[in-house]
This record gives structure tokens, sequence and C-alpha cells, in this order.
């Protein structure tokens, strides 16, 4: 049996395709495909940051990037916030030649429909954001103990870290997400400090969803490429 997938990883906010290369290369050295689209205004697409780039232009990209790669039967690696772009790409992808095949939540955020980003996390990330925002629509990074890199990694993170535009925070979840659980599951990372992402794990199982978890802060790309290569790898022969 031939057990080489095609994955497609999203990063998260203010990152870029950047953040996945450990990973990939661990999931391409094990026989897979991999492709890493970065959003824009994000890693080296970041001088087309601009006000007005909402959520649904970063699900543009995505559906974009299957299409015009001609991906088939993908596996789909949301992280945190890119939860809500996959969740809307699952939705919209449905039916036609690009739909994935399967959809792997690394402790991304599971959309609802009609509630934003922020509606979600709640105040404590209403007042981060309010904190951080600069000139009305732009979100500069939140300080390094929400990423929990290692401190030899620290540094290289930061450097890379970019201003993201808010309203992608703030954009009202316009789609249904309602994917078949045989066709998701999540992998959670124990040492993440914000408590609405650790309540996904939990709402994954609710939902029958397999989950696994890995010893890292919420860079798990970042603290541990190897291990989380290995558990996408596991979780694409689920189905």
């Amino acid at each position: 049996m031939d057990n080489r997938a095609t994955f497609v990883l999203v990063h998260g906010a203010f990152q870029g395709d950047w953040v996945w290369a450990e990973t990939a290369a661990a999931l391409r050295d094990m026989g897979h495909a991999v492709h890493v689209p970065a959003l824009t205004g994000c890693g080296h697409l970041h001088h087309g940051l601009r006000q007005g780039v909402t959520l649904y232009d970063h699900v543009a990209d995505v559906l974009d990037y299957l299409r015009l790669h001609d991906l088939r039967n993908a596996v789909l690696v949301a992280h945190s916030l890119s939860g809500m772009t996959c969740g809307a790409v699952l939705a919209r992808a449905a039916g036609t030649a690009q739909a994935p095949r399967r959809a792997v939540y690394v402790d991304a955020i599971m959309p609802e429909r009609g509630r934003s980003f922020v509606d979600t996390a709640g105040p404590g990330l209403r007042k981060m954001l309010d904190d951080h925002l600069t000139d009305g629509w732009r979100v500069r990074p939140w300080p390094l103990p929400a990423f929990g890199v290692p401190e030899a990694k620290a540094a290289w993170f930061a450097e890379r870290l970019r201003d993201f535009p808010a309203a992608v925070f703030e954009t009202v979840f316009e789609d249904d997400f309602a994917p078949d659980p045989a066709m998701m599951s999540f992998i959670a990372c124990r040492a993440t400090p914000a408590p609405f992402i650790r309540a996904m794990a939990d709402k994954a199982r609710a939902l029958g969803w397999p989950v696994d978890e890995l010893d890292s802060g919420h860079m798990p790309m970042v603290n541990c490429p190897a291990e989380l290569a290995a558990l996408l790898d596991a979780h694409a022969r689920l189905g």
C-alpha cells in the first residue's frame, strides 16, 4: 500500500511559510509531497500587507493554491488562527476536485458560524489585540511567551515575525463548520498557555475526532518538528 500523502501546511498569525521548514523537510524525507503556501501579507509576501485584508482573503489564498497546483485528496494542516482559514476552505472546497481528504488541526482554533477569532478567544485576546494595534488596522506580534518557543530558537523566531492584519482576527466566520469527523483529527500542545486554544482539544474529542498530544508550547513545528511530522504522518494514514 502506498502511504505517501500530499500535505498542505497553513501557517498562523504573524508567521509565514518559513515556520514549517523543518517539519516539511521531515515529511518529505518520509516520501510525502509537501506544499506550504504563504498567505497574503505574510512571510515573504509581507510587502503585500495592506489595510482591508480579511480572513476570507486568506481563505481565497488557500483555495487558489489548491486549484492552481491541481492538488487533490490533500491532507490540509491548520495551526492556530489558520483553523479559521482552513475551516472555511473545507466548507467551500467540499464537492470540488480540490476537496481535501483529511484535515489535521494542530493547536488550532475550531470556527463557529457567526463568530470571529476574537469572539471565540474572549476578552483577554481582545485586550491584547488592542494593545498591539498599529495605525488602526495592523497588529504587532504578540510577546514571545505567547508562542512558547524554546530559548535556543527564540531570536531566530522573533526576527521573522511580522505585523498582521487585525481584520483577520475580527472577521466573522460565514460558513458552516460541520466536517465529517472521520476526516478530521487534532494534535494538541500540552504547554500552550492560552486556555481557549487548550479547550479546542476537548471540543475535538467531543466531536469524535482522534486527538494526540505533544509535549510542546504552541509552536510544535519550531519546538519539535520531527515529532510533529511523525504525528502528521500517522494522522494521514487514518483515512
